[in-house]
């Protein structure tokens, strides 16, 4: 069971390692559009610079940090926010786009209520912005604090500051590059209690629904990382463990399986992967 244990835990840092290079490649080419940003404020260009900056944002940032949440979310990590972020990022710009129209217009047709809507419209542009920053930010945030990476964290702050996210993303290139080198030598996660000093244990009766969503109430003495879940006699393993860690105390978890076809009633009976190569069973009823 160790051994099996191990080989989730080395295919999971392998998937993170590959995470990690998505989200180094997504923060390039976010701190190229940066460069080419000011390199158009300051040239007098502004309108081609910003143009090539939109192509390289959605063919290349954007599809790189896209893939870097979808590997991070696989293993467990808490990035859900940073898809609403990617998300929220076409609808800031088509509003914002729109809003500069109308105030073209407004200023071409010498109209103030026209530039006022305009304006607002831009401004509303800008909030919808700071929200998805905010959101991407928090997940490139969260990942920091899985590997207790704080060059990683304090990248993933500054991307939600407007005027100083271009640092942000030269912080987080730096912290993917480390931790991708890190976890391809291979990780070493701290040394586990010994045996006699931990305890988990499910408390009460979970339950498993039609979309494969299993909760469960796990009973730990200590803080402790779950790994994998799947459900015995299927090949069933989890898309996503929220929260992965334990703390000391009574933790309901939520376990992402796909969609299952089962009877009002049915039991399954659930194996529990920990870091510390232990493995505990669980018991949810289908509802």
């Amino acid at each position: 069971m160790l051994h099996e244990c191990n080989d989730v835990m080395s295919f999971q840092y392998s998937q993170d390692q590959l995470g990690f290079q998505k989200l180094r490649d997504a923060s390039l080419w976010f701190i190229i559009i940066g460069i080419l940003s000011l390199i158009g404020f300051f040239a007098g260009v502004g309108a081609i610079i910003n143009i090539v900056a939109l192509i390289i944002f959605f063919m290349f940032a954007i599809p790189s940090l896209r893939q870097a949440f979808q590997i991070f979310y696989s293993t467990g990590k808490d990035v859900s926010q940073g898809f609403t972020g990617i998300n929220l990022i076409p609808i800031g710009i088509i509003i914002e786009i729109l809003g500069g129209i109308i105030v073209a217009v407004g200023i071409v047709t010498g109209s103030d209520a026209i530039i006022s809507i305009g304006g607002i419209i831009a401004l509303l542009a800008a909030v919808i912005l700071f929200i998805a920053g905010l959101l991407i930010g928090l997940s490139i945030y969260n990942v920091g604090s899985f590997y207790s990476n704080d060059m990683l964290k304090i990248g993933g702050i500054l991307i939600i500051i407007p005027f100083v996210s271009f640092i942000g993303w030269i912080l987080t290139y730096i912290a993917s590059d480390e931790l991708s080198t890190r976890l391809m030598g291979g990780f070493v996660p701290p040394a586990p209690l010994p045996p006699t000093t931990l305890q988990v244990y499910q408390v009460g009766q979970g339950i498993i629904k039609a979309d494969g969503t299993a909760v469960i109430t796990l009973y730990s003495s200590t803080s402790l990382m779950i790994t994998s879940v799947s459900i015995d006699g299927t090949s069933y393993v989890n898309n996503q463990i929220t929260p992965p860690i334990l703390n000391p105390g009574n933790n309901t978890v939520t376990i992402k399986f796909p969609p299952i076809i089962g009877s009002p009633g049915n039991n399954y009976t659930l194996t529990i992967y920990f870091s510390n190569g232990q493995s505990i069973k669980a018991v949810v009823t289908y509802v």
